[in-house]
Order: C-alpha cells, then structure tokens, then sequence
C-alpha cells in the first residue's frame, strides 16, 4: 500500500509529490491518516537555509492531526477512530515516514494528544507545535507557574513581558501566562489587537509606533518578573537591549537564536525548547503537555487556537506555503493544509 507524500529529494531542492510506502505502526507508534498539516516557519528554514541537519529523501512538517489509523503491538491509550494532534518526536526526525507532509504518517505515542470531543482537528493543528515551545520555555526554561486546568487561577502579582502578542507563539504565551495568573504585557498592531486583547493580557503596546515610544512603553509598565521575544527580529532585539541596559543589565529568552552581539550586561538566551521535552528530567512535564494541557487547555479555552490561513490545493500547493512563509507573508495566523484536498 502507498499513498502521496511531498517529498525534499536534496538539499535546498523545491517539494515534489510522489508515492511513498505507507507504514505500520511499530512499538509505541501509531499510523494516522492526516488530515490538517500545520505549517512551521522553521521548515521553510530547513529546505532554504539548511537550518536543521535532515538526511535526503525526506518529507517534512513537525506537526499534524489526524485520525488514528492503526496502533502498534504495545499501545493501549489510542485506538483507531481517534481524533489527535501530534509533533513530530525528535529521535525522528530524520525519518520521512513520521513528516507531516504526506497523508498517512506514524506518530510516537509519546507526542501525541488525544482531542476531545468539541474540539477540532484544526485547533488541535493550529496549536500543538507552538505550544509546546511556549509551555517548555516559560515553565521549564523560565520557571514560571503552569497554568491551573481546572480551576482560575488567582492573580499572582508578578508581570510579564511578551513581545509580539499578536503572533501565533505570542498569543499562545499569552494566553498561557495569563491562565496561571500573571499579569502579561504585550505588543500588537492595532489590526490584530482585538484578538490579543480577547487572550486577557493587561497592557498592549502597539508596535507599529516608533521604536522610541515602544520602549517608552515598555518602560512605564515594568519592571517585568521575566521577558520573553516571540518575534526575534533585529528591531525588537535592539528595543529589549535598550530597555534591559536602561535599568541596568538582566536577562530575556527568545524564540530565535541569537543573531548578532549584545551589550556586556544584556543576555539573550535560546534553546530548542520544545526539544527538551525528550530529555529524561522533563518527562513528568512531557506526559502533562500532551494529555493534559492539550487536550483540556483546549477543551476548556484556556488555550486559545491560533487563527488559521488555509492552503488549498492538497500537496502540490505545500510548496507555496513555504515559500510565503520564507517571503514573510504570513502574520498573526498558522497555515494549515488538507493534505488529501
């Protein structure tokens, strides 16, 4: 049996669709049938710049949901007819039977989560890759509180800093940080910020303004418990450096790794975030991302989806997603695809 996959044959080499063997699930593996692919900036990366080391023939995308096909010998807690949104496990990402970008693709049972019932295939897609490097960055990175699921959480008195509420980690930070009590500052254009506004954050600042009057903002309304960069472009970096220097010198965590110096007393750190849920202390929090925070953060609204941009056209438009991404015609929305369509 096969099915259709866009494949990256070489380095750099544009997507082409072609058959490719559809598998069976292995220990700890399940076979889903995808049916929305969401779409990472950071794949667009990988085919034009190399970003990320991956072996050719490969199929990208990093995350997808779908409906659980099959299972594997050992799987007890997914079945077939299961509705999931899934990453792509690290360990495999060097192989192309667990990419995205195909309409059947094997799942580690340990990065995925079981959506249930009210919640859709495209929330499930818009949030999970992003949320599991917002979740992993402020919580594990940056020890902040993990929002409660069960109950409001009271105010904490501690506020925090995130640039670029209005982008699809942003507002997932937002929403997030405000869940477990903090009072969150942000940033926005004034066309996105009745969405950002609707994540409950307490101050937005609008972006658009000059650099001058944005750090002037961002001065008035600290100081901030933590801070983190969602965006990471050279004028934001320059802004958060001004504004760390001028109370003299601290820390912030970006998304983006470091690209250029920074002042001696200013530090910019950067992990892989949502990687880190492989290592063996994070594994308590791993368990609580996927079958809790997902599936209940959604299924209760603490979480607040992404808004997504459809790509139509199936697979043989997957090309022109990356490339609107890489262009940066994308803004405040994750793309998602039907792979099938």
């Amino acid at each position: 049996m096969s099915h259709q996959a866009a494949w990256i044959k070489e380095q750099h080499a544009d997507l082409v669709v072609d058959k490719a063997p559809t598998p069976t699930p292995g220990p700890g593996e399940l076979l889903v049938k995808v049916k929305v692919i969401g779409f990472s900036p950071l794949e667009a990366k990988i085919q034009k710049q190399g970003m990320i080391p991956i072996p050719y023939p490969n199929v990208l995308g990093m995350s997808f949901s779908g409906i659980v096909e099959s299972v594997g010998p050992d799987v007890s807690e997914f079945k077939p007819g299961d509705e999931v949104a899934v990453v792509r496990d690290g360990p495999k990402g060097g192989e192309p039977r667990f990419g995205a970008y195909q309409q059947y693709a094997l799942a580690s049972q340990t990065s995925t989560s079981k959506l249930p019932d009210g919640v859709t295939l495209e929330s499930g897609a818009t949030s999970i890759l992003n949320l599991a490097a917002i979740a992993t960055a402020l919580s594990i990175y940056m020890g902040l509180d993990r929002p409660s699921l069960t109950s409001k959480v009271e105010a904490n008195g501690k506020k925090i800093l995130i640039y670029g509420g209005s982008s699809s980690a942003g507002g997932l930070a937002t929403a997030y940080a405000t869940a477990a009590g903090y009072e969150v500052v942000t940033t926005s254009s004034p066309k996105n910020k009745g969405f950002v506004q609707s994540l409950g954050p307490s101050t937005i600042i609008d972006h658009t303004q000059p650099a001058k009057d944005v750090l002037s903002k961002i001065k008035s309304n600290g100081p901030y418990e933590a801070i983190i960069d969602t965006i990471g472009l050279p004028d934001v970096t320059e802004v958060l450096a001004e504004y760390l220097t001028s109370i003299g010198g601290g820390s912030y965590n970006s998304l983006l790794a470091p690209d250029g110096p920074m002042p001696a007393n200013v530090q910019r750190k950067f992990a892989p975030y949502s990687l880190s849920m492989d290592k063996p202390e994070n594994a308590e929090f791993r368990t609580w991302f996927y079958s809790e925070l997902v599936p209940k953060g959604l299924g209760t609204g603490i979480i607040v989806p992404t808004r997504p941009q459809w790509i139509n056209g199936g697979l043989d438009q997957a090309q022109k997603a990356l490339d609107l991404m890489m262009e940066g015609k994308v803004s405040g929305k994750k793309l998602l695809m039907d792979p099938s369509a």
